[in-house]
């Protein structure tokens, strides 16, 4: 016969344990493939090797929000990623800037990698650091 407590906690244990192993990948509704990644987290590209992992915000200088700025600003995360025994490091970048030669896309493993978000905003409300990148098959 089964105890109150076990009825109690069982649905606990079950909805901590689904938080933690559910994937950050998320495809969106228009047939964009997006994933986003947690810092110091690392994410699998569905149907594929490749892993990517958030490692640092390495400059962050864009516009706070609700301040309208002269210049937008720029920010730069390093990305790993890997795929099998294929690893190579990437400064990715919110929009191309040649002085710092930032890009907003890589490739990487037969697959197209676009920064489209990284989060928290500068004087925006509190939240995880994270990034988003759009990817896509290369022909």
């Amino acid at each position: 016969m089964m105890n109150f407590k076990s009825l109690l906690f069982a649905p606990i244990l079950l909805l901590i344990s689904n938080c933690t192993t559910q994937s950050q990948a998320q495809t969106s509704e228009n047939g964009n493939n997006t994933i986003t990644i947690g810092i110091n987290k690392t994410a699998k590209i569905p149907n594929s090797k490749i892993n990517l992992e958030f490692k640092n915000i390495v400059e962050d200088s864009r516009c706070p929000v609700d301040v309208t700025c002269v210049w937008a600003g720029i920010a730069i995360v390093d990305v790993k990623a890997n795929s099998g025994k294929e690893t190579a490091n990437f400064k990715v970048a919110t929009r191309d800037f040649q002085p710092k030669n930032a890009t907003k896309s890589f490739s990487f493993s037969g697959y197209r990698f676009t920064l489209t978000d990284l989060k928290p905003y500068r004087g925006g409300k509190e939240e995880s650091e994270s990034v988003t990148f759009k990817y896509e098959k290369e022909e």
